[in-house]
Parts: C-alpha cells; structure tokens; sequence
C-alpha cells in the first residue's frame, strides 16, 4: 500500500508544476493529496504552516543559459523551509483552442508570461497577426479560453491542461528550444536523508567582490577534502550589478564526515557575509 502525502502545487491544475508534482510522486512511489495554491509564496507559507507535508516549486529553466525564478530563491533565502528533493521536467507548450478552431482563426494567445517568452519565435510564424496576452499561469490561460469561449482566442499550455479543459491541441512542441527543461524543488520542514548519492545545496555571499581568493578559500575546502562541486552561478543581489548571492550544488551530504568539516570551515571564513545549506537530498535520476 503506498503511503499518502499532502502535496502543495501552484494551480490550479494543468500547470507544469502539477506535471511535476505528478511525476515526483509516481517516482517516489506515494500518492499524493494535491493541495493548491496561487503563488510560490503561498506554497512556502503552507510548508511553513504545516498545512501540507511537501510543497513543489520551479527555481530554474534551461533557457538561456539560466533562468532563475527569483521569488523561490528569495524564500528559500529567508525561510527555514529546506530543500527535500528535486525534479526536472521536459518542458513542452502546446498551442491549444476551441474544438475547431484553426490556426487562422487566432487572434490572442494566452499564458503564462515565461511561457510565451519561450515560444515567441515559433508564436509568431504560426500566428503573425495575434497578440499575446499575460496570465497567472498556463493552466490559468486554459480555463479562460474555455469560459470566453471565443473562436479568436488560444492559449499555451501544457497537454494536461488542454485534456483537463477540453481545448484541441493546434500546434505541438511550439518552444523556440527543444531542449527546454525546468528543475523543480521539493520543499518541507526538513531536508532527506543520506542516500550515498545525494547533493547539497548552498548559498553564500562575500562582504565585498574585490578581493582575490574570495572563491577559490570556498572551492579550496572541497577540493582537499575530494568533494566535487556540481554548479556554481552568481546572481544578482536584489537588482545590484555589483552585489551577488553565490548558488552551488556539491555532490554528498552534509550529514557525510568530509563534507560536514568542509561545511564547518567554510562557515568560519571572515570573508563570508552570508553562508546557508538550503538541504541535502538525492540526486535526480529519470
């Protein structure tokens, strides 16, 4: 009998996070019970609050190199909220609309603001005349084009969402880059247990940028202990260009001795203004 777990997901149902969600929980063999909510803080504040067991959120696309979505690195920054597990998803937008509709009925395109940012190129060979317009999410755009139920209008949205609203699908694949893949998190109270291959997430920040070593004392403590380092990005501290929060992946636990005295020694460098693990969990595995 598989066990079952209160899971926050952004809603309403048809978003990408609820494909995530549903993907996770068969991955990890539980049925979850989808609790939803309307923003990332939200899902935050149910973890917090003890409302749900676990929460699912997105942090990172693969477009452009690395599109971070600030408002989960803002909350995990202040929160005790800590890192569970991961999952990554295939992004796929479909361009979906009434039953019989055809390509050039369409006059409005909605979504999500992201989502159309990733599909602008293919949106406008296959609609040239239509303009785009902003919703709270795909799921969102779909049962909007099902209540107004005009000919003239379309949305973008994953294919659950066009099942779950009764759209037909006019175009599949419509993203500008085929490999577009988002990592979400799992979020709870507290972080996983070892499981002999799991990675560690971090943030730091300096108390200034222009000093030499400044990294290398961070990677120095990894480097002798054998600790590989997964991913390492700076990101801009609240809009300032000169100012940055540093985010990094490290293979092991911090439960792991090695990592647990590298974890130590870095946390006593003068030089850091801010040192956090967000959590230790398993690494994603399709």
């Amino acid at each position: 009998m598989t066990s079952k777990i209160k899971l926050g997901l952004l809603g309403p149902d048809g978003t990408f996070t609820a494909e995530a969600g549903i993907e996770y929980s068969m991955r990890r063999g539980f049925e979850p019970e989808m609790v939803w909510y309307k923003t990332i803080e939200e899902c935050f504040a149910a973890v917090e609050e003890d409302e749900v067991d676990r929460a699912v959120v997105p942090i990172l696309n693969s477009t452009r190199g690395a599109s971070w979505v600030n408002e989960t690195l803002k909350r995990l920054r202040d929160s005790d909220v800590m890192i569970y597990d991961e999952q990554i998803l295939q992004i796929r937008h479909n361009l979906a609309a009434l039953p019989g509709v055809g390509l050039e009925d369409i006059r409005y395109i909605h979504s999500k603001d992201k989502a159309l940012q990733q599909c602008r190129k293919n949106l406008l060979r296959l609609c040239p005349y239509a303009e785009f317009r902003n919703e709270s999410s795909t799921a969102a755009a779909a049962q909007k084009i099902r209540k107004l139920n005009e000919r003239q209008r379309s949305a973008l949205v994953p294919k659950r969402a066009a099942e779950l609203y009764n759209l037909e699908i006019l175009a599949e694949d419509v993203q500008d880059y085929p490999n577009n893949k988002t990592r979400f998190i799992v979020i709870s109270r507290h972080d996983n247990e070892p499981t002999g291959k799991d990675k560690t997430t971090a943030i730091f920040e300096f108390h200034g940028v222009d000093r030499p070593s400044l990294l290398y004392n961070i990677m120095k403590e990894l480097a002798e202990r054998n600790i590989s380092l997964a991913y390492l990005q700076s990101i801009p501290k609240d809009g300032e260009l000169d100012e940055f929060t540093f985010y990094c992946d490290i293979h092991g636990h911090r439960k792991d001795r090695l990592m647990s005295e590298a974890i130590k020694t870095i946390e006593r460098d003068e030089n850091l203004s801010y040192w956090k693990v967000l959590g230790s969990y398993p690494i994603f595995r399709p």
